[in-house]
């Protein structure tokens, strides 16, 4: 900068001759077009087996969906017969019982044992008397617990020696 004897150190730019403007417009032709060849994009090759074979894997996971679902659906419908099964039978258990209850008195049952099973009354002889002695089961049950605790009580000295 200092090699160039125009310019003034903080001054402005020098100011450059003008130019002489030409009176006549130029008119700018468009380029002749020529025909350009275009480039020809490459086509991509995707790796046709591995195309397939994601394709073939991918049915083959959404068949193991839906016959996953299928199953699960036809369980269902076989869940919900054996429900309904299991509600007839508990009502035809329900209808025996209270048959049974309204049906048994003395004369019923001598009846039944006589005709269907062929039973008879037995004679005096063939009588025999037995006494069975009364246990109180509530002092049974009270002696019980009294035992445990006297073996958990030797078991625990055991090995505190």
């Amino acid at each position: 900068m200092k090699g160039s004897p125009e310019y003034i150190y903080g001054s402005a730019a020098p100011q450059l001759p003008e130019r002489p403007q030409q009176e006549e417009r130029q008119v700018r032709k468009a380029p002749p077009l020529r025909k350009v060849a275009m480039a020809k994009p490459e086509p991509i090759t995707y790796p046709m087996a591995q195309m397939i074979l994601c394709i073939l894997v991918g049915f083959m996971i959404l068949f193991t969906l839906v016959f996953r679902f299928s199953t699960i659906t036809e369980m269902n419908g076989q869940l919900a017969a054996l429900n309904s099964e299991l509600e007839m039978l508990k009502d035809g258990n329900r209808k025996l019982q209270a048959e049974i209850s309204t049906s048994i008195n003395q004369e019923n049952v001598r009846k039944i044992a006589e005709e269907r099973l062929g039973m008879k009354m037995p004679d005096s002889y063939q009588r025999i008397p037995v006494k069975v002695p009364k246990v109180n089961y509530s002092m049974v049950t009270e002696i019980a617990p009294e035992e445990e605790r006297t073996t958990l009580l030797s078991l625990l000295m055991a090995l505190l020696e």
